[in-house]
């Protein structure tokens, strides 16, 4: 009856004991959070006082410490510091884990079957009655769980040991659990690590097409701020409406695992600017195939358009600059011959008044032609250059008593910002004078009636894709350009007013090319005209990268 007794107590204690480490399994915890309470149990509901855990590490073959309690702090540390090699190393613990085996040594000095090793350890440890029992699951083996007494103590009983071995299985369950339940979060992390850091917009929708998630790039694509919820469960149609092909890809009776070839999208932001975007789309599937909804990769290709544009532009000019220039000689060699003609023509006795005042006007007409074949030239080959650090404030403050009066005349309104703390850049100031002069003498000519009129300099530092640089902002509020002759209005003689050559835009962009800047345009009819000049701080490079 009293054996039957300690019998069934030895048997509540057991399952006390595993119950407490079972109850990890229900409730998300680390593999550091389960190791602590297993030794707890070992120490409180088995009555071990020093205890240890070792997992095995896969990759690097060796068998890690990653718990151990009831020894000194100094030998604590020398053991979490100091792994066993599976290959190298010949000793019990090692041993536990080849063959999947429990060891339980009652004295290291006449065990026939200690190395070297194991000695040294205890003799470090002070170790006397030693078990190890292996952590396994489904056959294999992923750490041990060892207890010992001080040398004097009573030996590891039976019970203890069966006990032990019973707990250690459950145990094994527990922190095989942990580790999988770890790695799902760094997986998790990992995902939402790629999501956040990725320059790319990804969307994702349920099988309707409502907004399930998008990371912050989207949200920045987009227009809203990172973290917004506005769009989440909206449809998708709504945020891109008449994206082509999402009629095929949300059918009427849901989702259908279609793909969405990449396609340029013109896209209205909130806050009303427009982006050109390439967005793709593809099902997204479970581990049965099943489609859940879509994943949408969402890519802003505005600076990209606006480049190639850009550069379109510039290869063109380059072109008529050179056909420009072969013009411009072949008509100034016969009009030096014409003006040499009349001059003597002039200069001859008995030459009639009529006749003189002929000449000098037709004179007159080749001194005009002359200049339009300076410009040409001016704008195809432009003159040597002569590049020195300069302050873009001093070059603008020395442009305003140019248009000033002109300004009065009309009653526009003139406002002048000059940026603050911009570094000087290497250029050649009458040139850049005289580029920006040509923009701003365009501005004034678009509002004969009146208007306002604003020059802001400015510093913006680069990025990956972009040189630190000086803009130039010269806005006004004209009529605008039309969209037809908006691409024209660099091409040399293109003008929409009745007097000029058309040759001063022209000439602002190749200046602006030749200090290897970028000169852009916005506008729209009824809106005014703002155009851009940026310049790069660095060193000049003759127009090479």
């Amino acid at each position: 009856m009293q054996q039957n007794t300690i019998l069934n107590e030895a048997s509540n204690n057991m399952l006390s004991n595993i119950y407490r480490i079972s109850i990890l399994m229900t409730t998300p915890s680390s593999t550091e959070q389960v190791l602590t309470q297993i030794v707890d149990t070992v120490k409180e509901g088995l009555g071990f006082n020093r205890c240890s855990v070792y997992l095995i590490n896969k990759e690097a073959e060796t068998l890690e410490c990653k718990f151990i309690t009831g020894f000194t702090p100094d030998k604590e540390a020398l053991v979490m510091a100091r792994p066993f090699h599976l290959k190298r190393h010949e000793c019990i613990e090692t041993r536990v884990v080849k063959t999947g085996a429990s060891i339980l040594v009652k004295d290291f000095e006449l065990d026939p079957t200690m190395t070297a090793l194991d000695r040294k350890v205890t003799a470090r440890m002070g170790r006397g009655c030693t078990l190890y029992v292996p952590l396994m699951i489904k056959g294999t083996v992923i750490g041990i769980l060892g207890v010992d007494k001080r040398q004097g103590e009573p030996e590891i009983t039976e019970h203890e040991f069966v006990s032990l071995s019973i707990f250690a299985g459950y145990a094994s369950i527990v922190i095989e659990n942990s580790r999988l339940y770890e790695a799902l979060l760094h997986e998790k992390k990992f995902s939402e690590t790629v999501l956040t850091s990725s320059v790319t917009g990804i969307v994702t929708t349920d099988i309707t097409g409502g907004i399930t998630s998008l990371n912050p790039a989207a949200a920045k694509i987009v227009g809203i701020e990172v973290g917004n919820t506005a769009l989440l469960h909206r449809d998708i149609g709504e945020v891109f409406p008449a994206l082509p092909g999402l009629d095929r890809i949300f059918p009427a009776v849901g989702v259908e695992e279609q793909y969405l070839e990449s396609c340029e999208y013109h896209f209205r932001k909130h806050g009303g600017a427009t982006a050109i975007l390439h967005i793709n789309a593809s099902p997204l599937s479970d581990d049965a195939d099943r489609v859940l909804g879509m994943l949408f990769t969402v890519q802003d290709v505005t600076s990209l358009k606006e480049r190639e544009h850009y550069l379109q532009r510039v290869n063109r000019l380059i072109s008529l600059g050179e056909m420009a220039a072969g013009v411009a000689h072949e008509i100034r060699n016969p009009l030096t011959g014409i003006g040499v003609v009349l001059d003597i023509l002039r200069r001859r006795k008995g030459f009639l008044p009529r006749d003189r005042e002929l000449a000098d006007e037709a004179m007159a007409e080749i001194d005009r032609l002359e200049s339009i074949v300076a410009g040409l030239l001016d704008f195809a080959r432009p003159k040597d250059f002569n590049f020195e650090e300069s302050a873009i404030n001093d070059v603008v403050g020395g442009m305003l008593f140019l248009i000033e009066k002109q300004c009065r005349d009309q009653t526009l309104q003139l406002d002048v910002r000059y940026g603050d703390d911009i570094p000087p850049a290497p250029m050649d100031q009458e040139k850049i004078r005289q580029a920006l002069l040509n923009v701003v003498i365009n501005a004034i000519q678009a509002m004969p009636g009146g208007g306002n009129l604003s020059i802001e300099t400015a510093y913006r530092r680069g990025d990956k894709d972009m040189r630190d640089s000086i803009v130039i902002t010269i806005r006004d509020t004209g009529p605008g350009i039309p969209e037809a002759t908006r691409e024209r209005i660099f091409d040399p003689f293109f003008t929409t007013h009745s007097e000029g050559t058309g040759l001063g835009l022209s000439i602002t962009h190749s200046v602006i090319k030749e200090h290897d800047g970028t000169i852009t345009v916005e506008s729209a009819e009824g809106r005014g005209t703002t155009f851009t000049v940026s310049i790069p701080i660095k060193p000049h490079t003759n127009g090479e990268e």
